[in-house]
């Protein structure tokens, strides 16, 4: 109704624009923003240079781009919202009462931009702007909370890229501020409590202190409860609640911790509409929370689900989109944990495929670009242990490299980059047994232990693998120090791992491993009780389907063996047959260990028929061991060991007087 060239006109439509805004941001109807940007933008256009409310207009011309950057993810329109805020900060002058909302929404828009591309410099813009918007701010001002809670956030930013401790000690002091100025009833209530357990959870992935992580569940169940069903952010409150659970369940290991995780994550999904420009990282969340579980309990319903909705968070997040990396390097991830399981190639190759789809995707200058890096090598290791490619290990030591160098100092993943890396060159040691390599694994791992301090949740990890490089040189030089040094880092790692902790089998398994080494080279009988005692252990601890149960089994069966070879108690030689064949009927045809489990259940029959003369027993053995042979690429390096192996089995079986002279090797 309002004519063109009316002195009213531009006002108007900067109001018409703010309202279909505030109704795209309640209902999310993506024809509101588009109607929100055309009359904000008409607005602009009808206002002259110096009019008294030119800025205010640019102002809202560059929320309603940032809103649809936030939702659509299209760098134009960051770029809009960052050019048209900067243009409203310019022409508000010092002293004006809108300069710090202005530079508060200046410093949003920076603050998203950054955490699309992962410049530093828009983040340093981002603490900036909304630094100087706080400092403009009085207290008892209405909007002091508000301004506070997104710089907490951009400082929260700055630690997820740099890992500076100060940065998320300044992020719990401006959200802890910004809720106890909130007061209870306010509608930013629940979001500030959010934001202070997102910050909480953040400082107990870096440090381990259990505190933050009981306040993290503490001030996002708050966050939760307090958000009405049907609130637009009951859904991502929930996603971060469970994001805080999952982290708990990762430090001790308590089940219900992670059936809380998926619980609530699943929740977030389901309350989440198709459509929703979140729906994408919500499944992708989910995924990861099934993956969790599946390395636990090893049931193959939650690797298959966690696939499945990685899978839909990456068909729905659209090419360009900052977030389509990161649901394609955790759909890689899920490919490679159901491959470790099953063996199937075709899952090592698509861990391979989508990972590498996530890297190219990834500036390099973004914070994500050195775990994309790193999350890639870790697949083409894989594939390498299992088809032997050189190629393959030469690629996980060069991108594990390079996400280490693009690491800086103090990050929180350093720690972490430095151990895979040292097994990776530990990997090519196996391989081609040159001692540079493992030389290198012993120093990158002894460094990944020195960053990690006492009571940082890597620590038990890191010296697990310390563990295994002074293993690994100590089994091809022979110094006892290195033995010494195994079973010390071992027992370390196995003493900080709290029970119940999902790792807490797996590093009993390697200790125990430790302990038959020293019992290999020195016979001291109560080194093979402590390498029984422990893989015993880690077995009672592997549920049934667990994926690592069948490797559990295998190790017990060679510590029963080393002992039935020291004392021949039959006893020992019937136990190493029956898990040996439990791990073998555990390995899906097509595993890659699975050519391994067979030769070593096949050297346990041939040792039992080396004590009791029964033919059945060689018949086995050799049947068994010509399968091994046969499932074992030519060009493998446990070829001429099988071949060798079953050639002993078949002269045994002619010539069984001489069979004692010579011994299977074990695998």
């Amino acid at each position: 109704l309002t004519p063109d060239g009316h002195p009213d006109k531009a006002a108007r439509l900067n109001n018409l624009g703010n309202a279909f805004r505030s109704r795209f941001e309640c209902l999310g109807d993506l024809g509101d923003i588009e109607n929100a940007i055309l009359f904000n933008q008409q607005a602009v256009d009808l206002t002259p240079d110096g009019h008294p409310d030119k800025a205010a207009r640019l102002n809202n011309l560059g929320i309603a781009f940032w809103s649809r950057f936030e939702c659509l993810g299209d760098l134009g329109d960051i770029e809009n919202a960052i050019l048209f805020n900067q243009q409203a900060v310019d022409l508000t002058p010092d002293g004006h009462s809108d300069k710090a909302a202005r530079l508060n929404n200046l410093g949003i828009a920076f603050w998203s931009r950054f955490e699309c591309l992962g410049d530093l410099g828009d983040i340093e813009n981002a603490i900036l702007f909304n630094q100087q918007a706080v400092d403009l701010t009085p207290d008892g001002h209405p909007d002091k909370a508000a301004r506070l809670n997104n710089l907490g956030n951009a400082f929260q930013s700055r630690f997820e890229c740099l890992g500076d401790l100060g940065d998320i000690e300044n992020a719990i002091l401006f959200n802890q501020q910004a809720v106890d100025l909130t007061p209870d009833g306010h509608p930013d209530k629940a979001a500030r409590l959010n934001n202070l357990g997102i910050a909480f959870e953040s400082r107990f992935d870096r440090l381990g202190d259990l505190g933050d992580i009981e306040s993290a569940i503490l001030f996002n169940q708050q966050a939760v409860d307090l958000t009405l069903d049907g609130h637009p952010d009951k859904a991502a409150r929930l996603n971060n609640l469970g994001n805080a659970f999952q982290s708990q369940f990762h430090r001790l290991g308590d089940l219900g911790d992670i059936e809380n995780a998926i619980l609530v994550k699943q929740q977030a999904v389901d309350l989440t509409p198709d459509g929703h420009p979140d729906k994408a990282a919500r499944l992708n969340n989910l995924g990861n929370a099934f993956q969790s579980r599946f390395e636990r309990l090893g049931d193959l319903g939650d690797i298959e689900n966690a696939i499945l909705v990685n899978q839909q968070a990456v068909d729905l997040t659209p090419d360009g989109h900052p977030d389509k990396a990161a649901c394609l390097n955790n759909l890689g991830i899920a490919f490679q944990s159901r491959f470790d399981r099953l063996g199937d190639l075709g899952d090592i190759e698509n861990a391979i495929l989508v990972k590498q789809q996530a890297v190219d995707l990834t500036p390099d200058d973004h914070p994500a670009k050195a775990a994309s890096l790193n999350n890639l090598g870790s697949a083409f290791h894989s594939r390498f242990d299992c088809l032997g490619d050189l190629g393959d290990i030469e690629n996980a030591i060069l991108l594990n490299q390079q996400a280490f160098d693009l690491t800086p100092d103090g990050h929180p993943d350093k720690v972490l980059w430095l151990n895979n890396l040292g097994i990776a060159f530990q990997g090519r040691f196996d391989r081609l047994g040159d001692l540079g390599d493992i030389e290198n694994a012993i120093l990158v791992k002894q460094q990944a232990v020195d960053l990690s301090p006492d009571g940082h949740p890597d620590k038990a990890a890191c010296l697990n693998n310390l563990g295994n490089a002074f293993q690994g040189r100590f089994e091809r030089l022979g110094n006892l120090g290195d033995i010494e040094n195994a079973i010390l880092s071992k027992q370390q790692a196995v003493d900080l791992t709290p029970d119940g902790h999902p790792d807490k089998a797996a590093r009993l398994n390697n200790l125990g491993i430790a302990f038959q080494g020293r019992f290999d080279r020195l016979g001291d009988l109560g080194d093979i009780e402590n390498a029984i005692l422990f893989k015993q252990q880690a077995v009672d601890l592997a549920p049934d389907g667990h994926p690592d149960k069948a490797a559990r089994l295998n190790n017990l069966g060679s510590a029963f063996q080393g002992r039935f070879d020291r004392l021949g108690d039959l006893g020992d030689i019937e136990n190493a047959i029956l898990v040996n064949q439990q791990a073998v009927d555990l390995t899906p045809d097509g595993h890659p260990d699975k050519a391994a489990r067979l030769n070593n259940l096949g050297i346990a029959f041939q040792s039992r028929f080396d004590r009791l003369s029964d033919l059945g027993d060689i018949e086995n053995a050799i049947f068994i061991k010509q399968q091994a042979v046969d499932l074992t690429l030519d060009g493998h390096p446990d070829k001429a060991a099988h071949l060798n192996n079953l050639e002993i089995a078949l002269q045994s079986r002619c010539d069984p007087a001489g069979i004692s002279l010579r011994k299977s090797p074990k695998i």
